[in-house]
């Protein structure tokens, strides 16, 4: 075999030393783009994984709910403060078993609540521990009937065990009701844009809540009104 002389070797030395150098460069480029992704990813994840990482705590939170056996809070007040309180808490425990991305904003839900319960204050929210007005159609189904009609209209206003269960059943209907399918479908736009809730906005998709024309204008007033409320009691 015929000995390399040193310019041969020098050119060989040469290019091993190019394609470690290239190799080099290509394998810190790699390790700085995982860097990269996994601090975005980390501060900045993607809505999908977020969902993912809301949903196990959620199932994290529904055990641990359960096994400290809580139960819906009782719902005490007497000033309108002290409402705006309560529903809160009622919302709370309901989200301890709700995914996120079917949660119903705070701010449209006790503005409806005290829009049409009055502040907790009215017959059907006393008497039937309904905040929402929300109605039955059959009339072997627990309700009341507005004051002054004592024959079956074909409604009526459904009784509940608790002001807090009539929360529920309204974030229920939100989610799977045919006639708020417009705001489910803002709901999601919003939470893939990984944005924060819109009140004002998603209320203005319930137009099948009430036959109130400009029933969306009196929720968003009201909901101003209550940030006055909660101002003034935190001064």
């Amino acid at each position: 075999m015929r000995k390399k002389t040193k310019v041969e070797t020098k050119i060989i030395e040469s290019n091993m030393s190019k394609k470690i150098w290239y190799w080099s460069k290509r394998i810190i480029w790699s390790l700085i783009m995982l860097g990269v992704v996994y601090g975005i990813g980390t501060f900045y994840p993607n809505p999908l994984a977020k969902k993912w990482a809301n949903e196990e705590l959620r199932q994290e939170h529904t055990i641990w709910a359960q096994n400290l056996g809580l139960y819906p809070p009782e719902m005490r007040y007497k000033t309108n403060y002290e409402f705006i309180e309560s529903v809160k808490y009622c919302v709370d425990y309901i989200n301890f078993t709700t995914p996120a991305d079917k949660r119903v904003p705070i701010q449209m839900l006790i503005g409806q609540a005290v829009l049409e319960s009055g502040w907790g204050q009215s017959r059907f929210a006393k008497e039937a521990n309904n905040l929402f007005g929300i109605r039955v159609f059959k009339s072997t189904a627990p309700h009341l009937l507005p004051e002054g009609i004592t024959k079956w209209p074909g409604w009526g206003v459904r009784k509940f065990e608790t002001k807090c269960d009539s929360v529920k059943e309204y974030i229920r209907l939100l989610n799977e009701h045919p006639a708020y399918e417009d705001f489910r479908k803002l709901r999601q736009k919003m939470w893939a844009k990984n944005q924060e809730l819109d009140s004002k906005k998603l209320i203005k998709t319930l137009k099948a809540f009430s036959t109130t024309e400009d029933y969306d204008k009196r929720v968003i007033r009201m909901i101003e009104k209550i940030d006055k409320v909660v101002s003034e009691n935190n001064k």
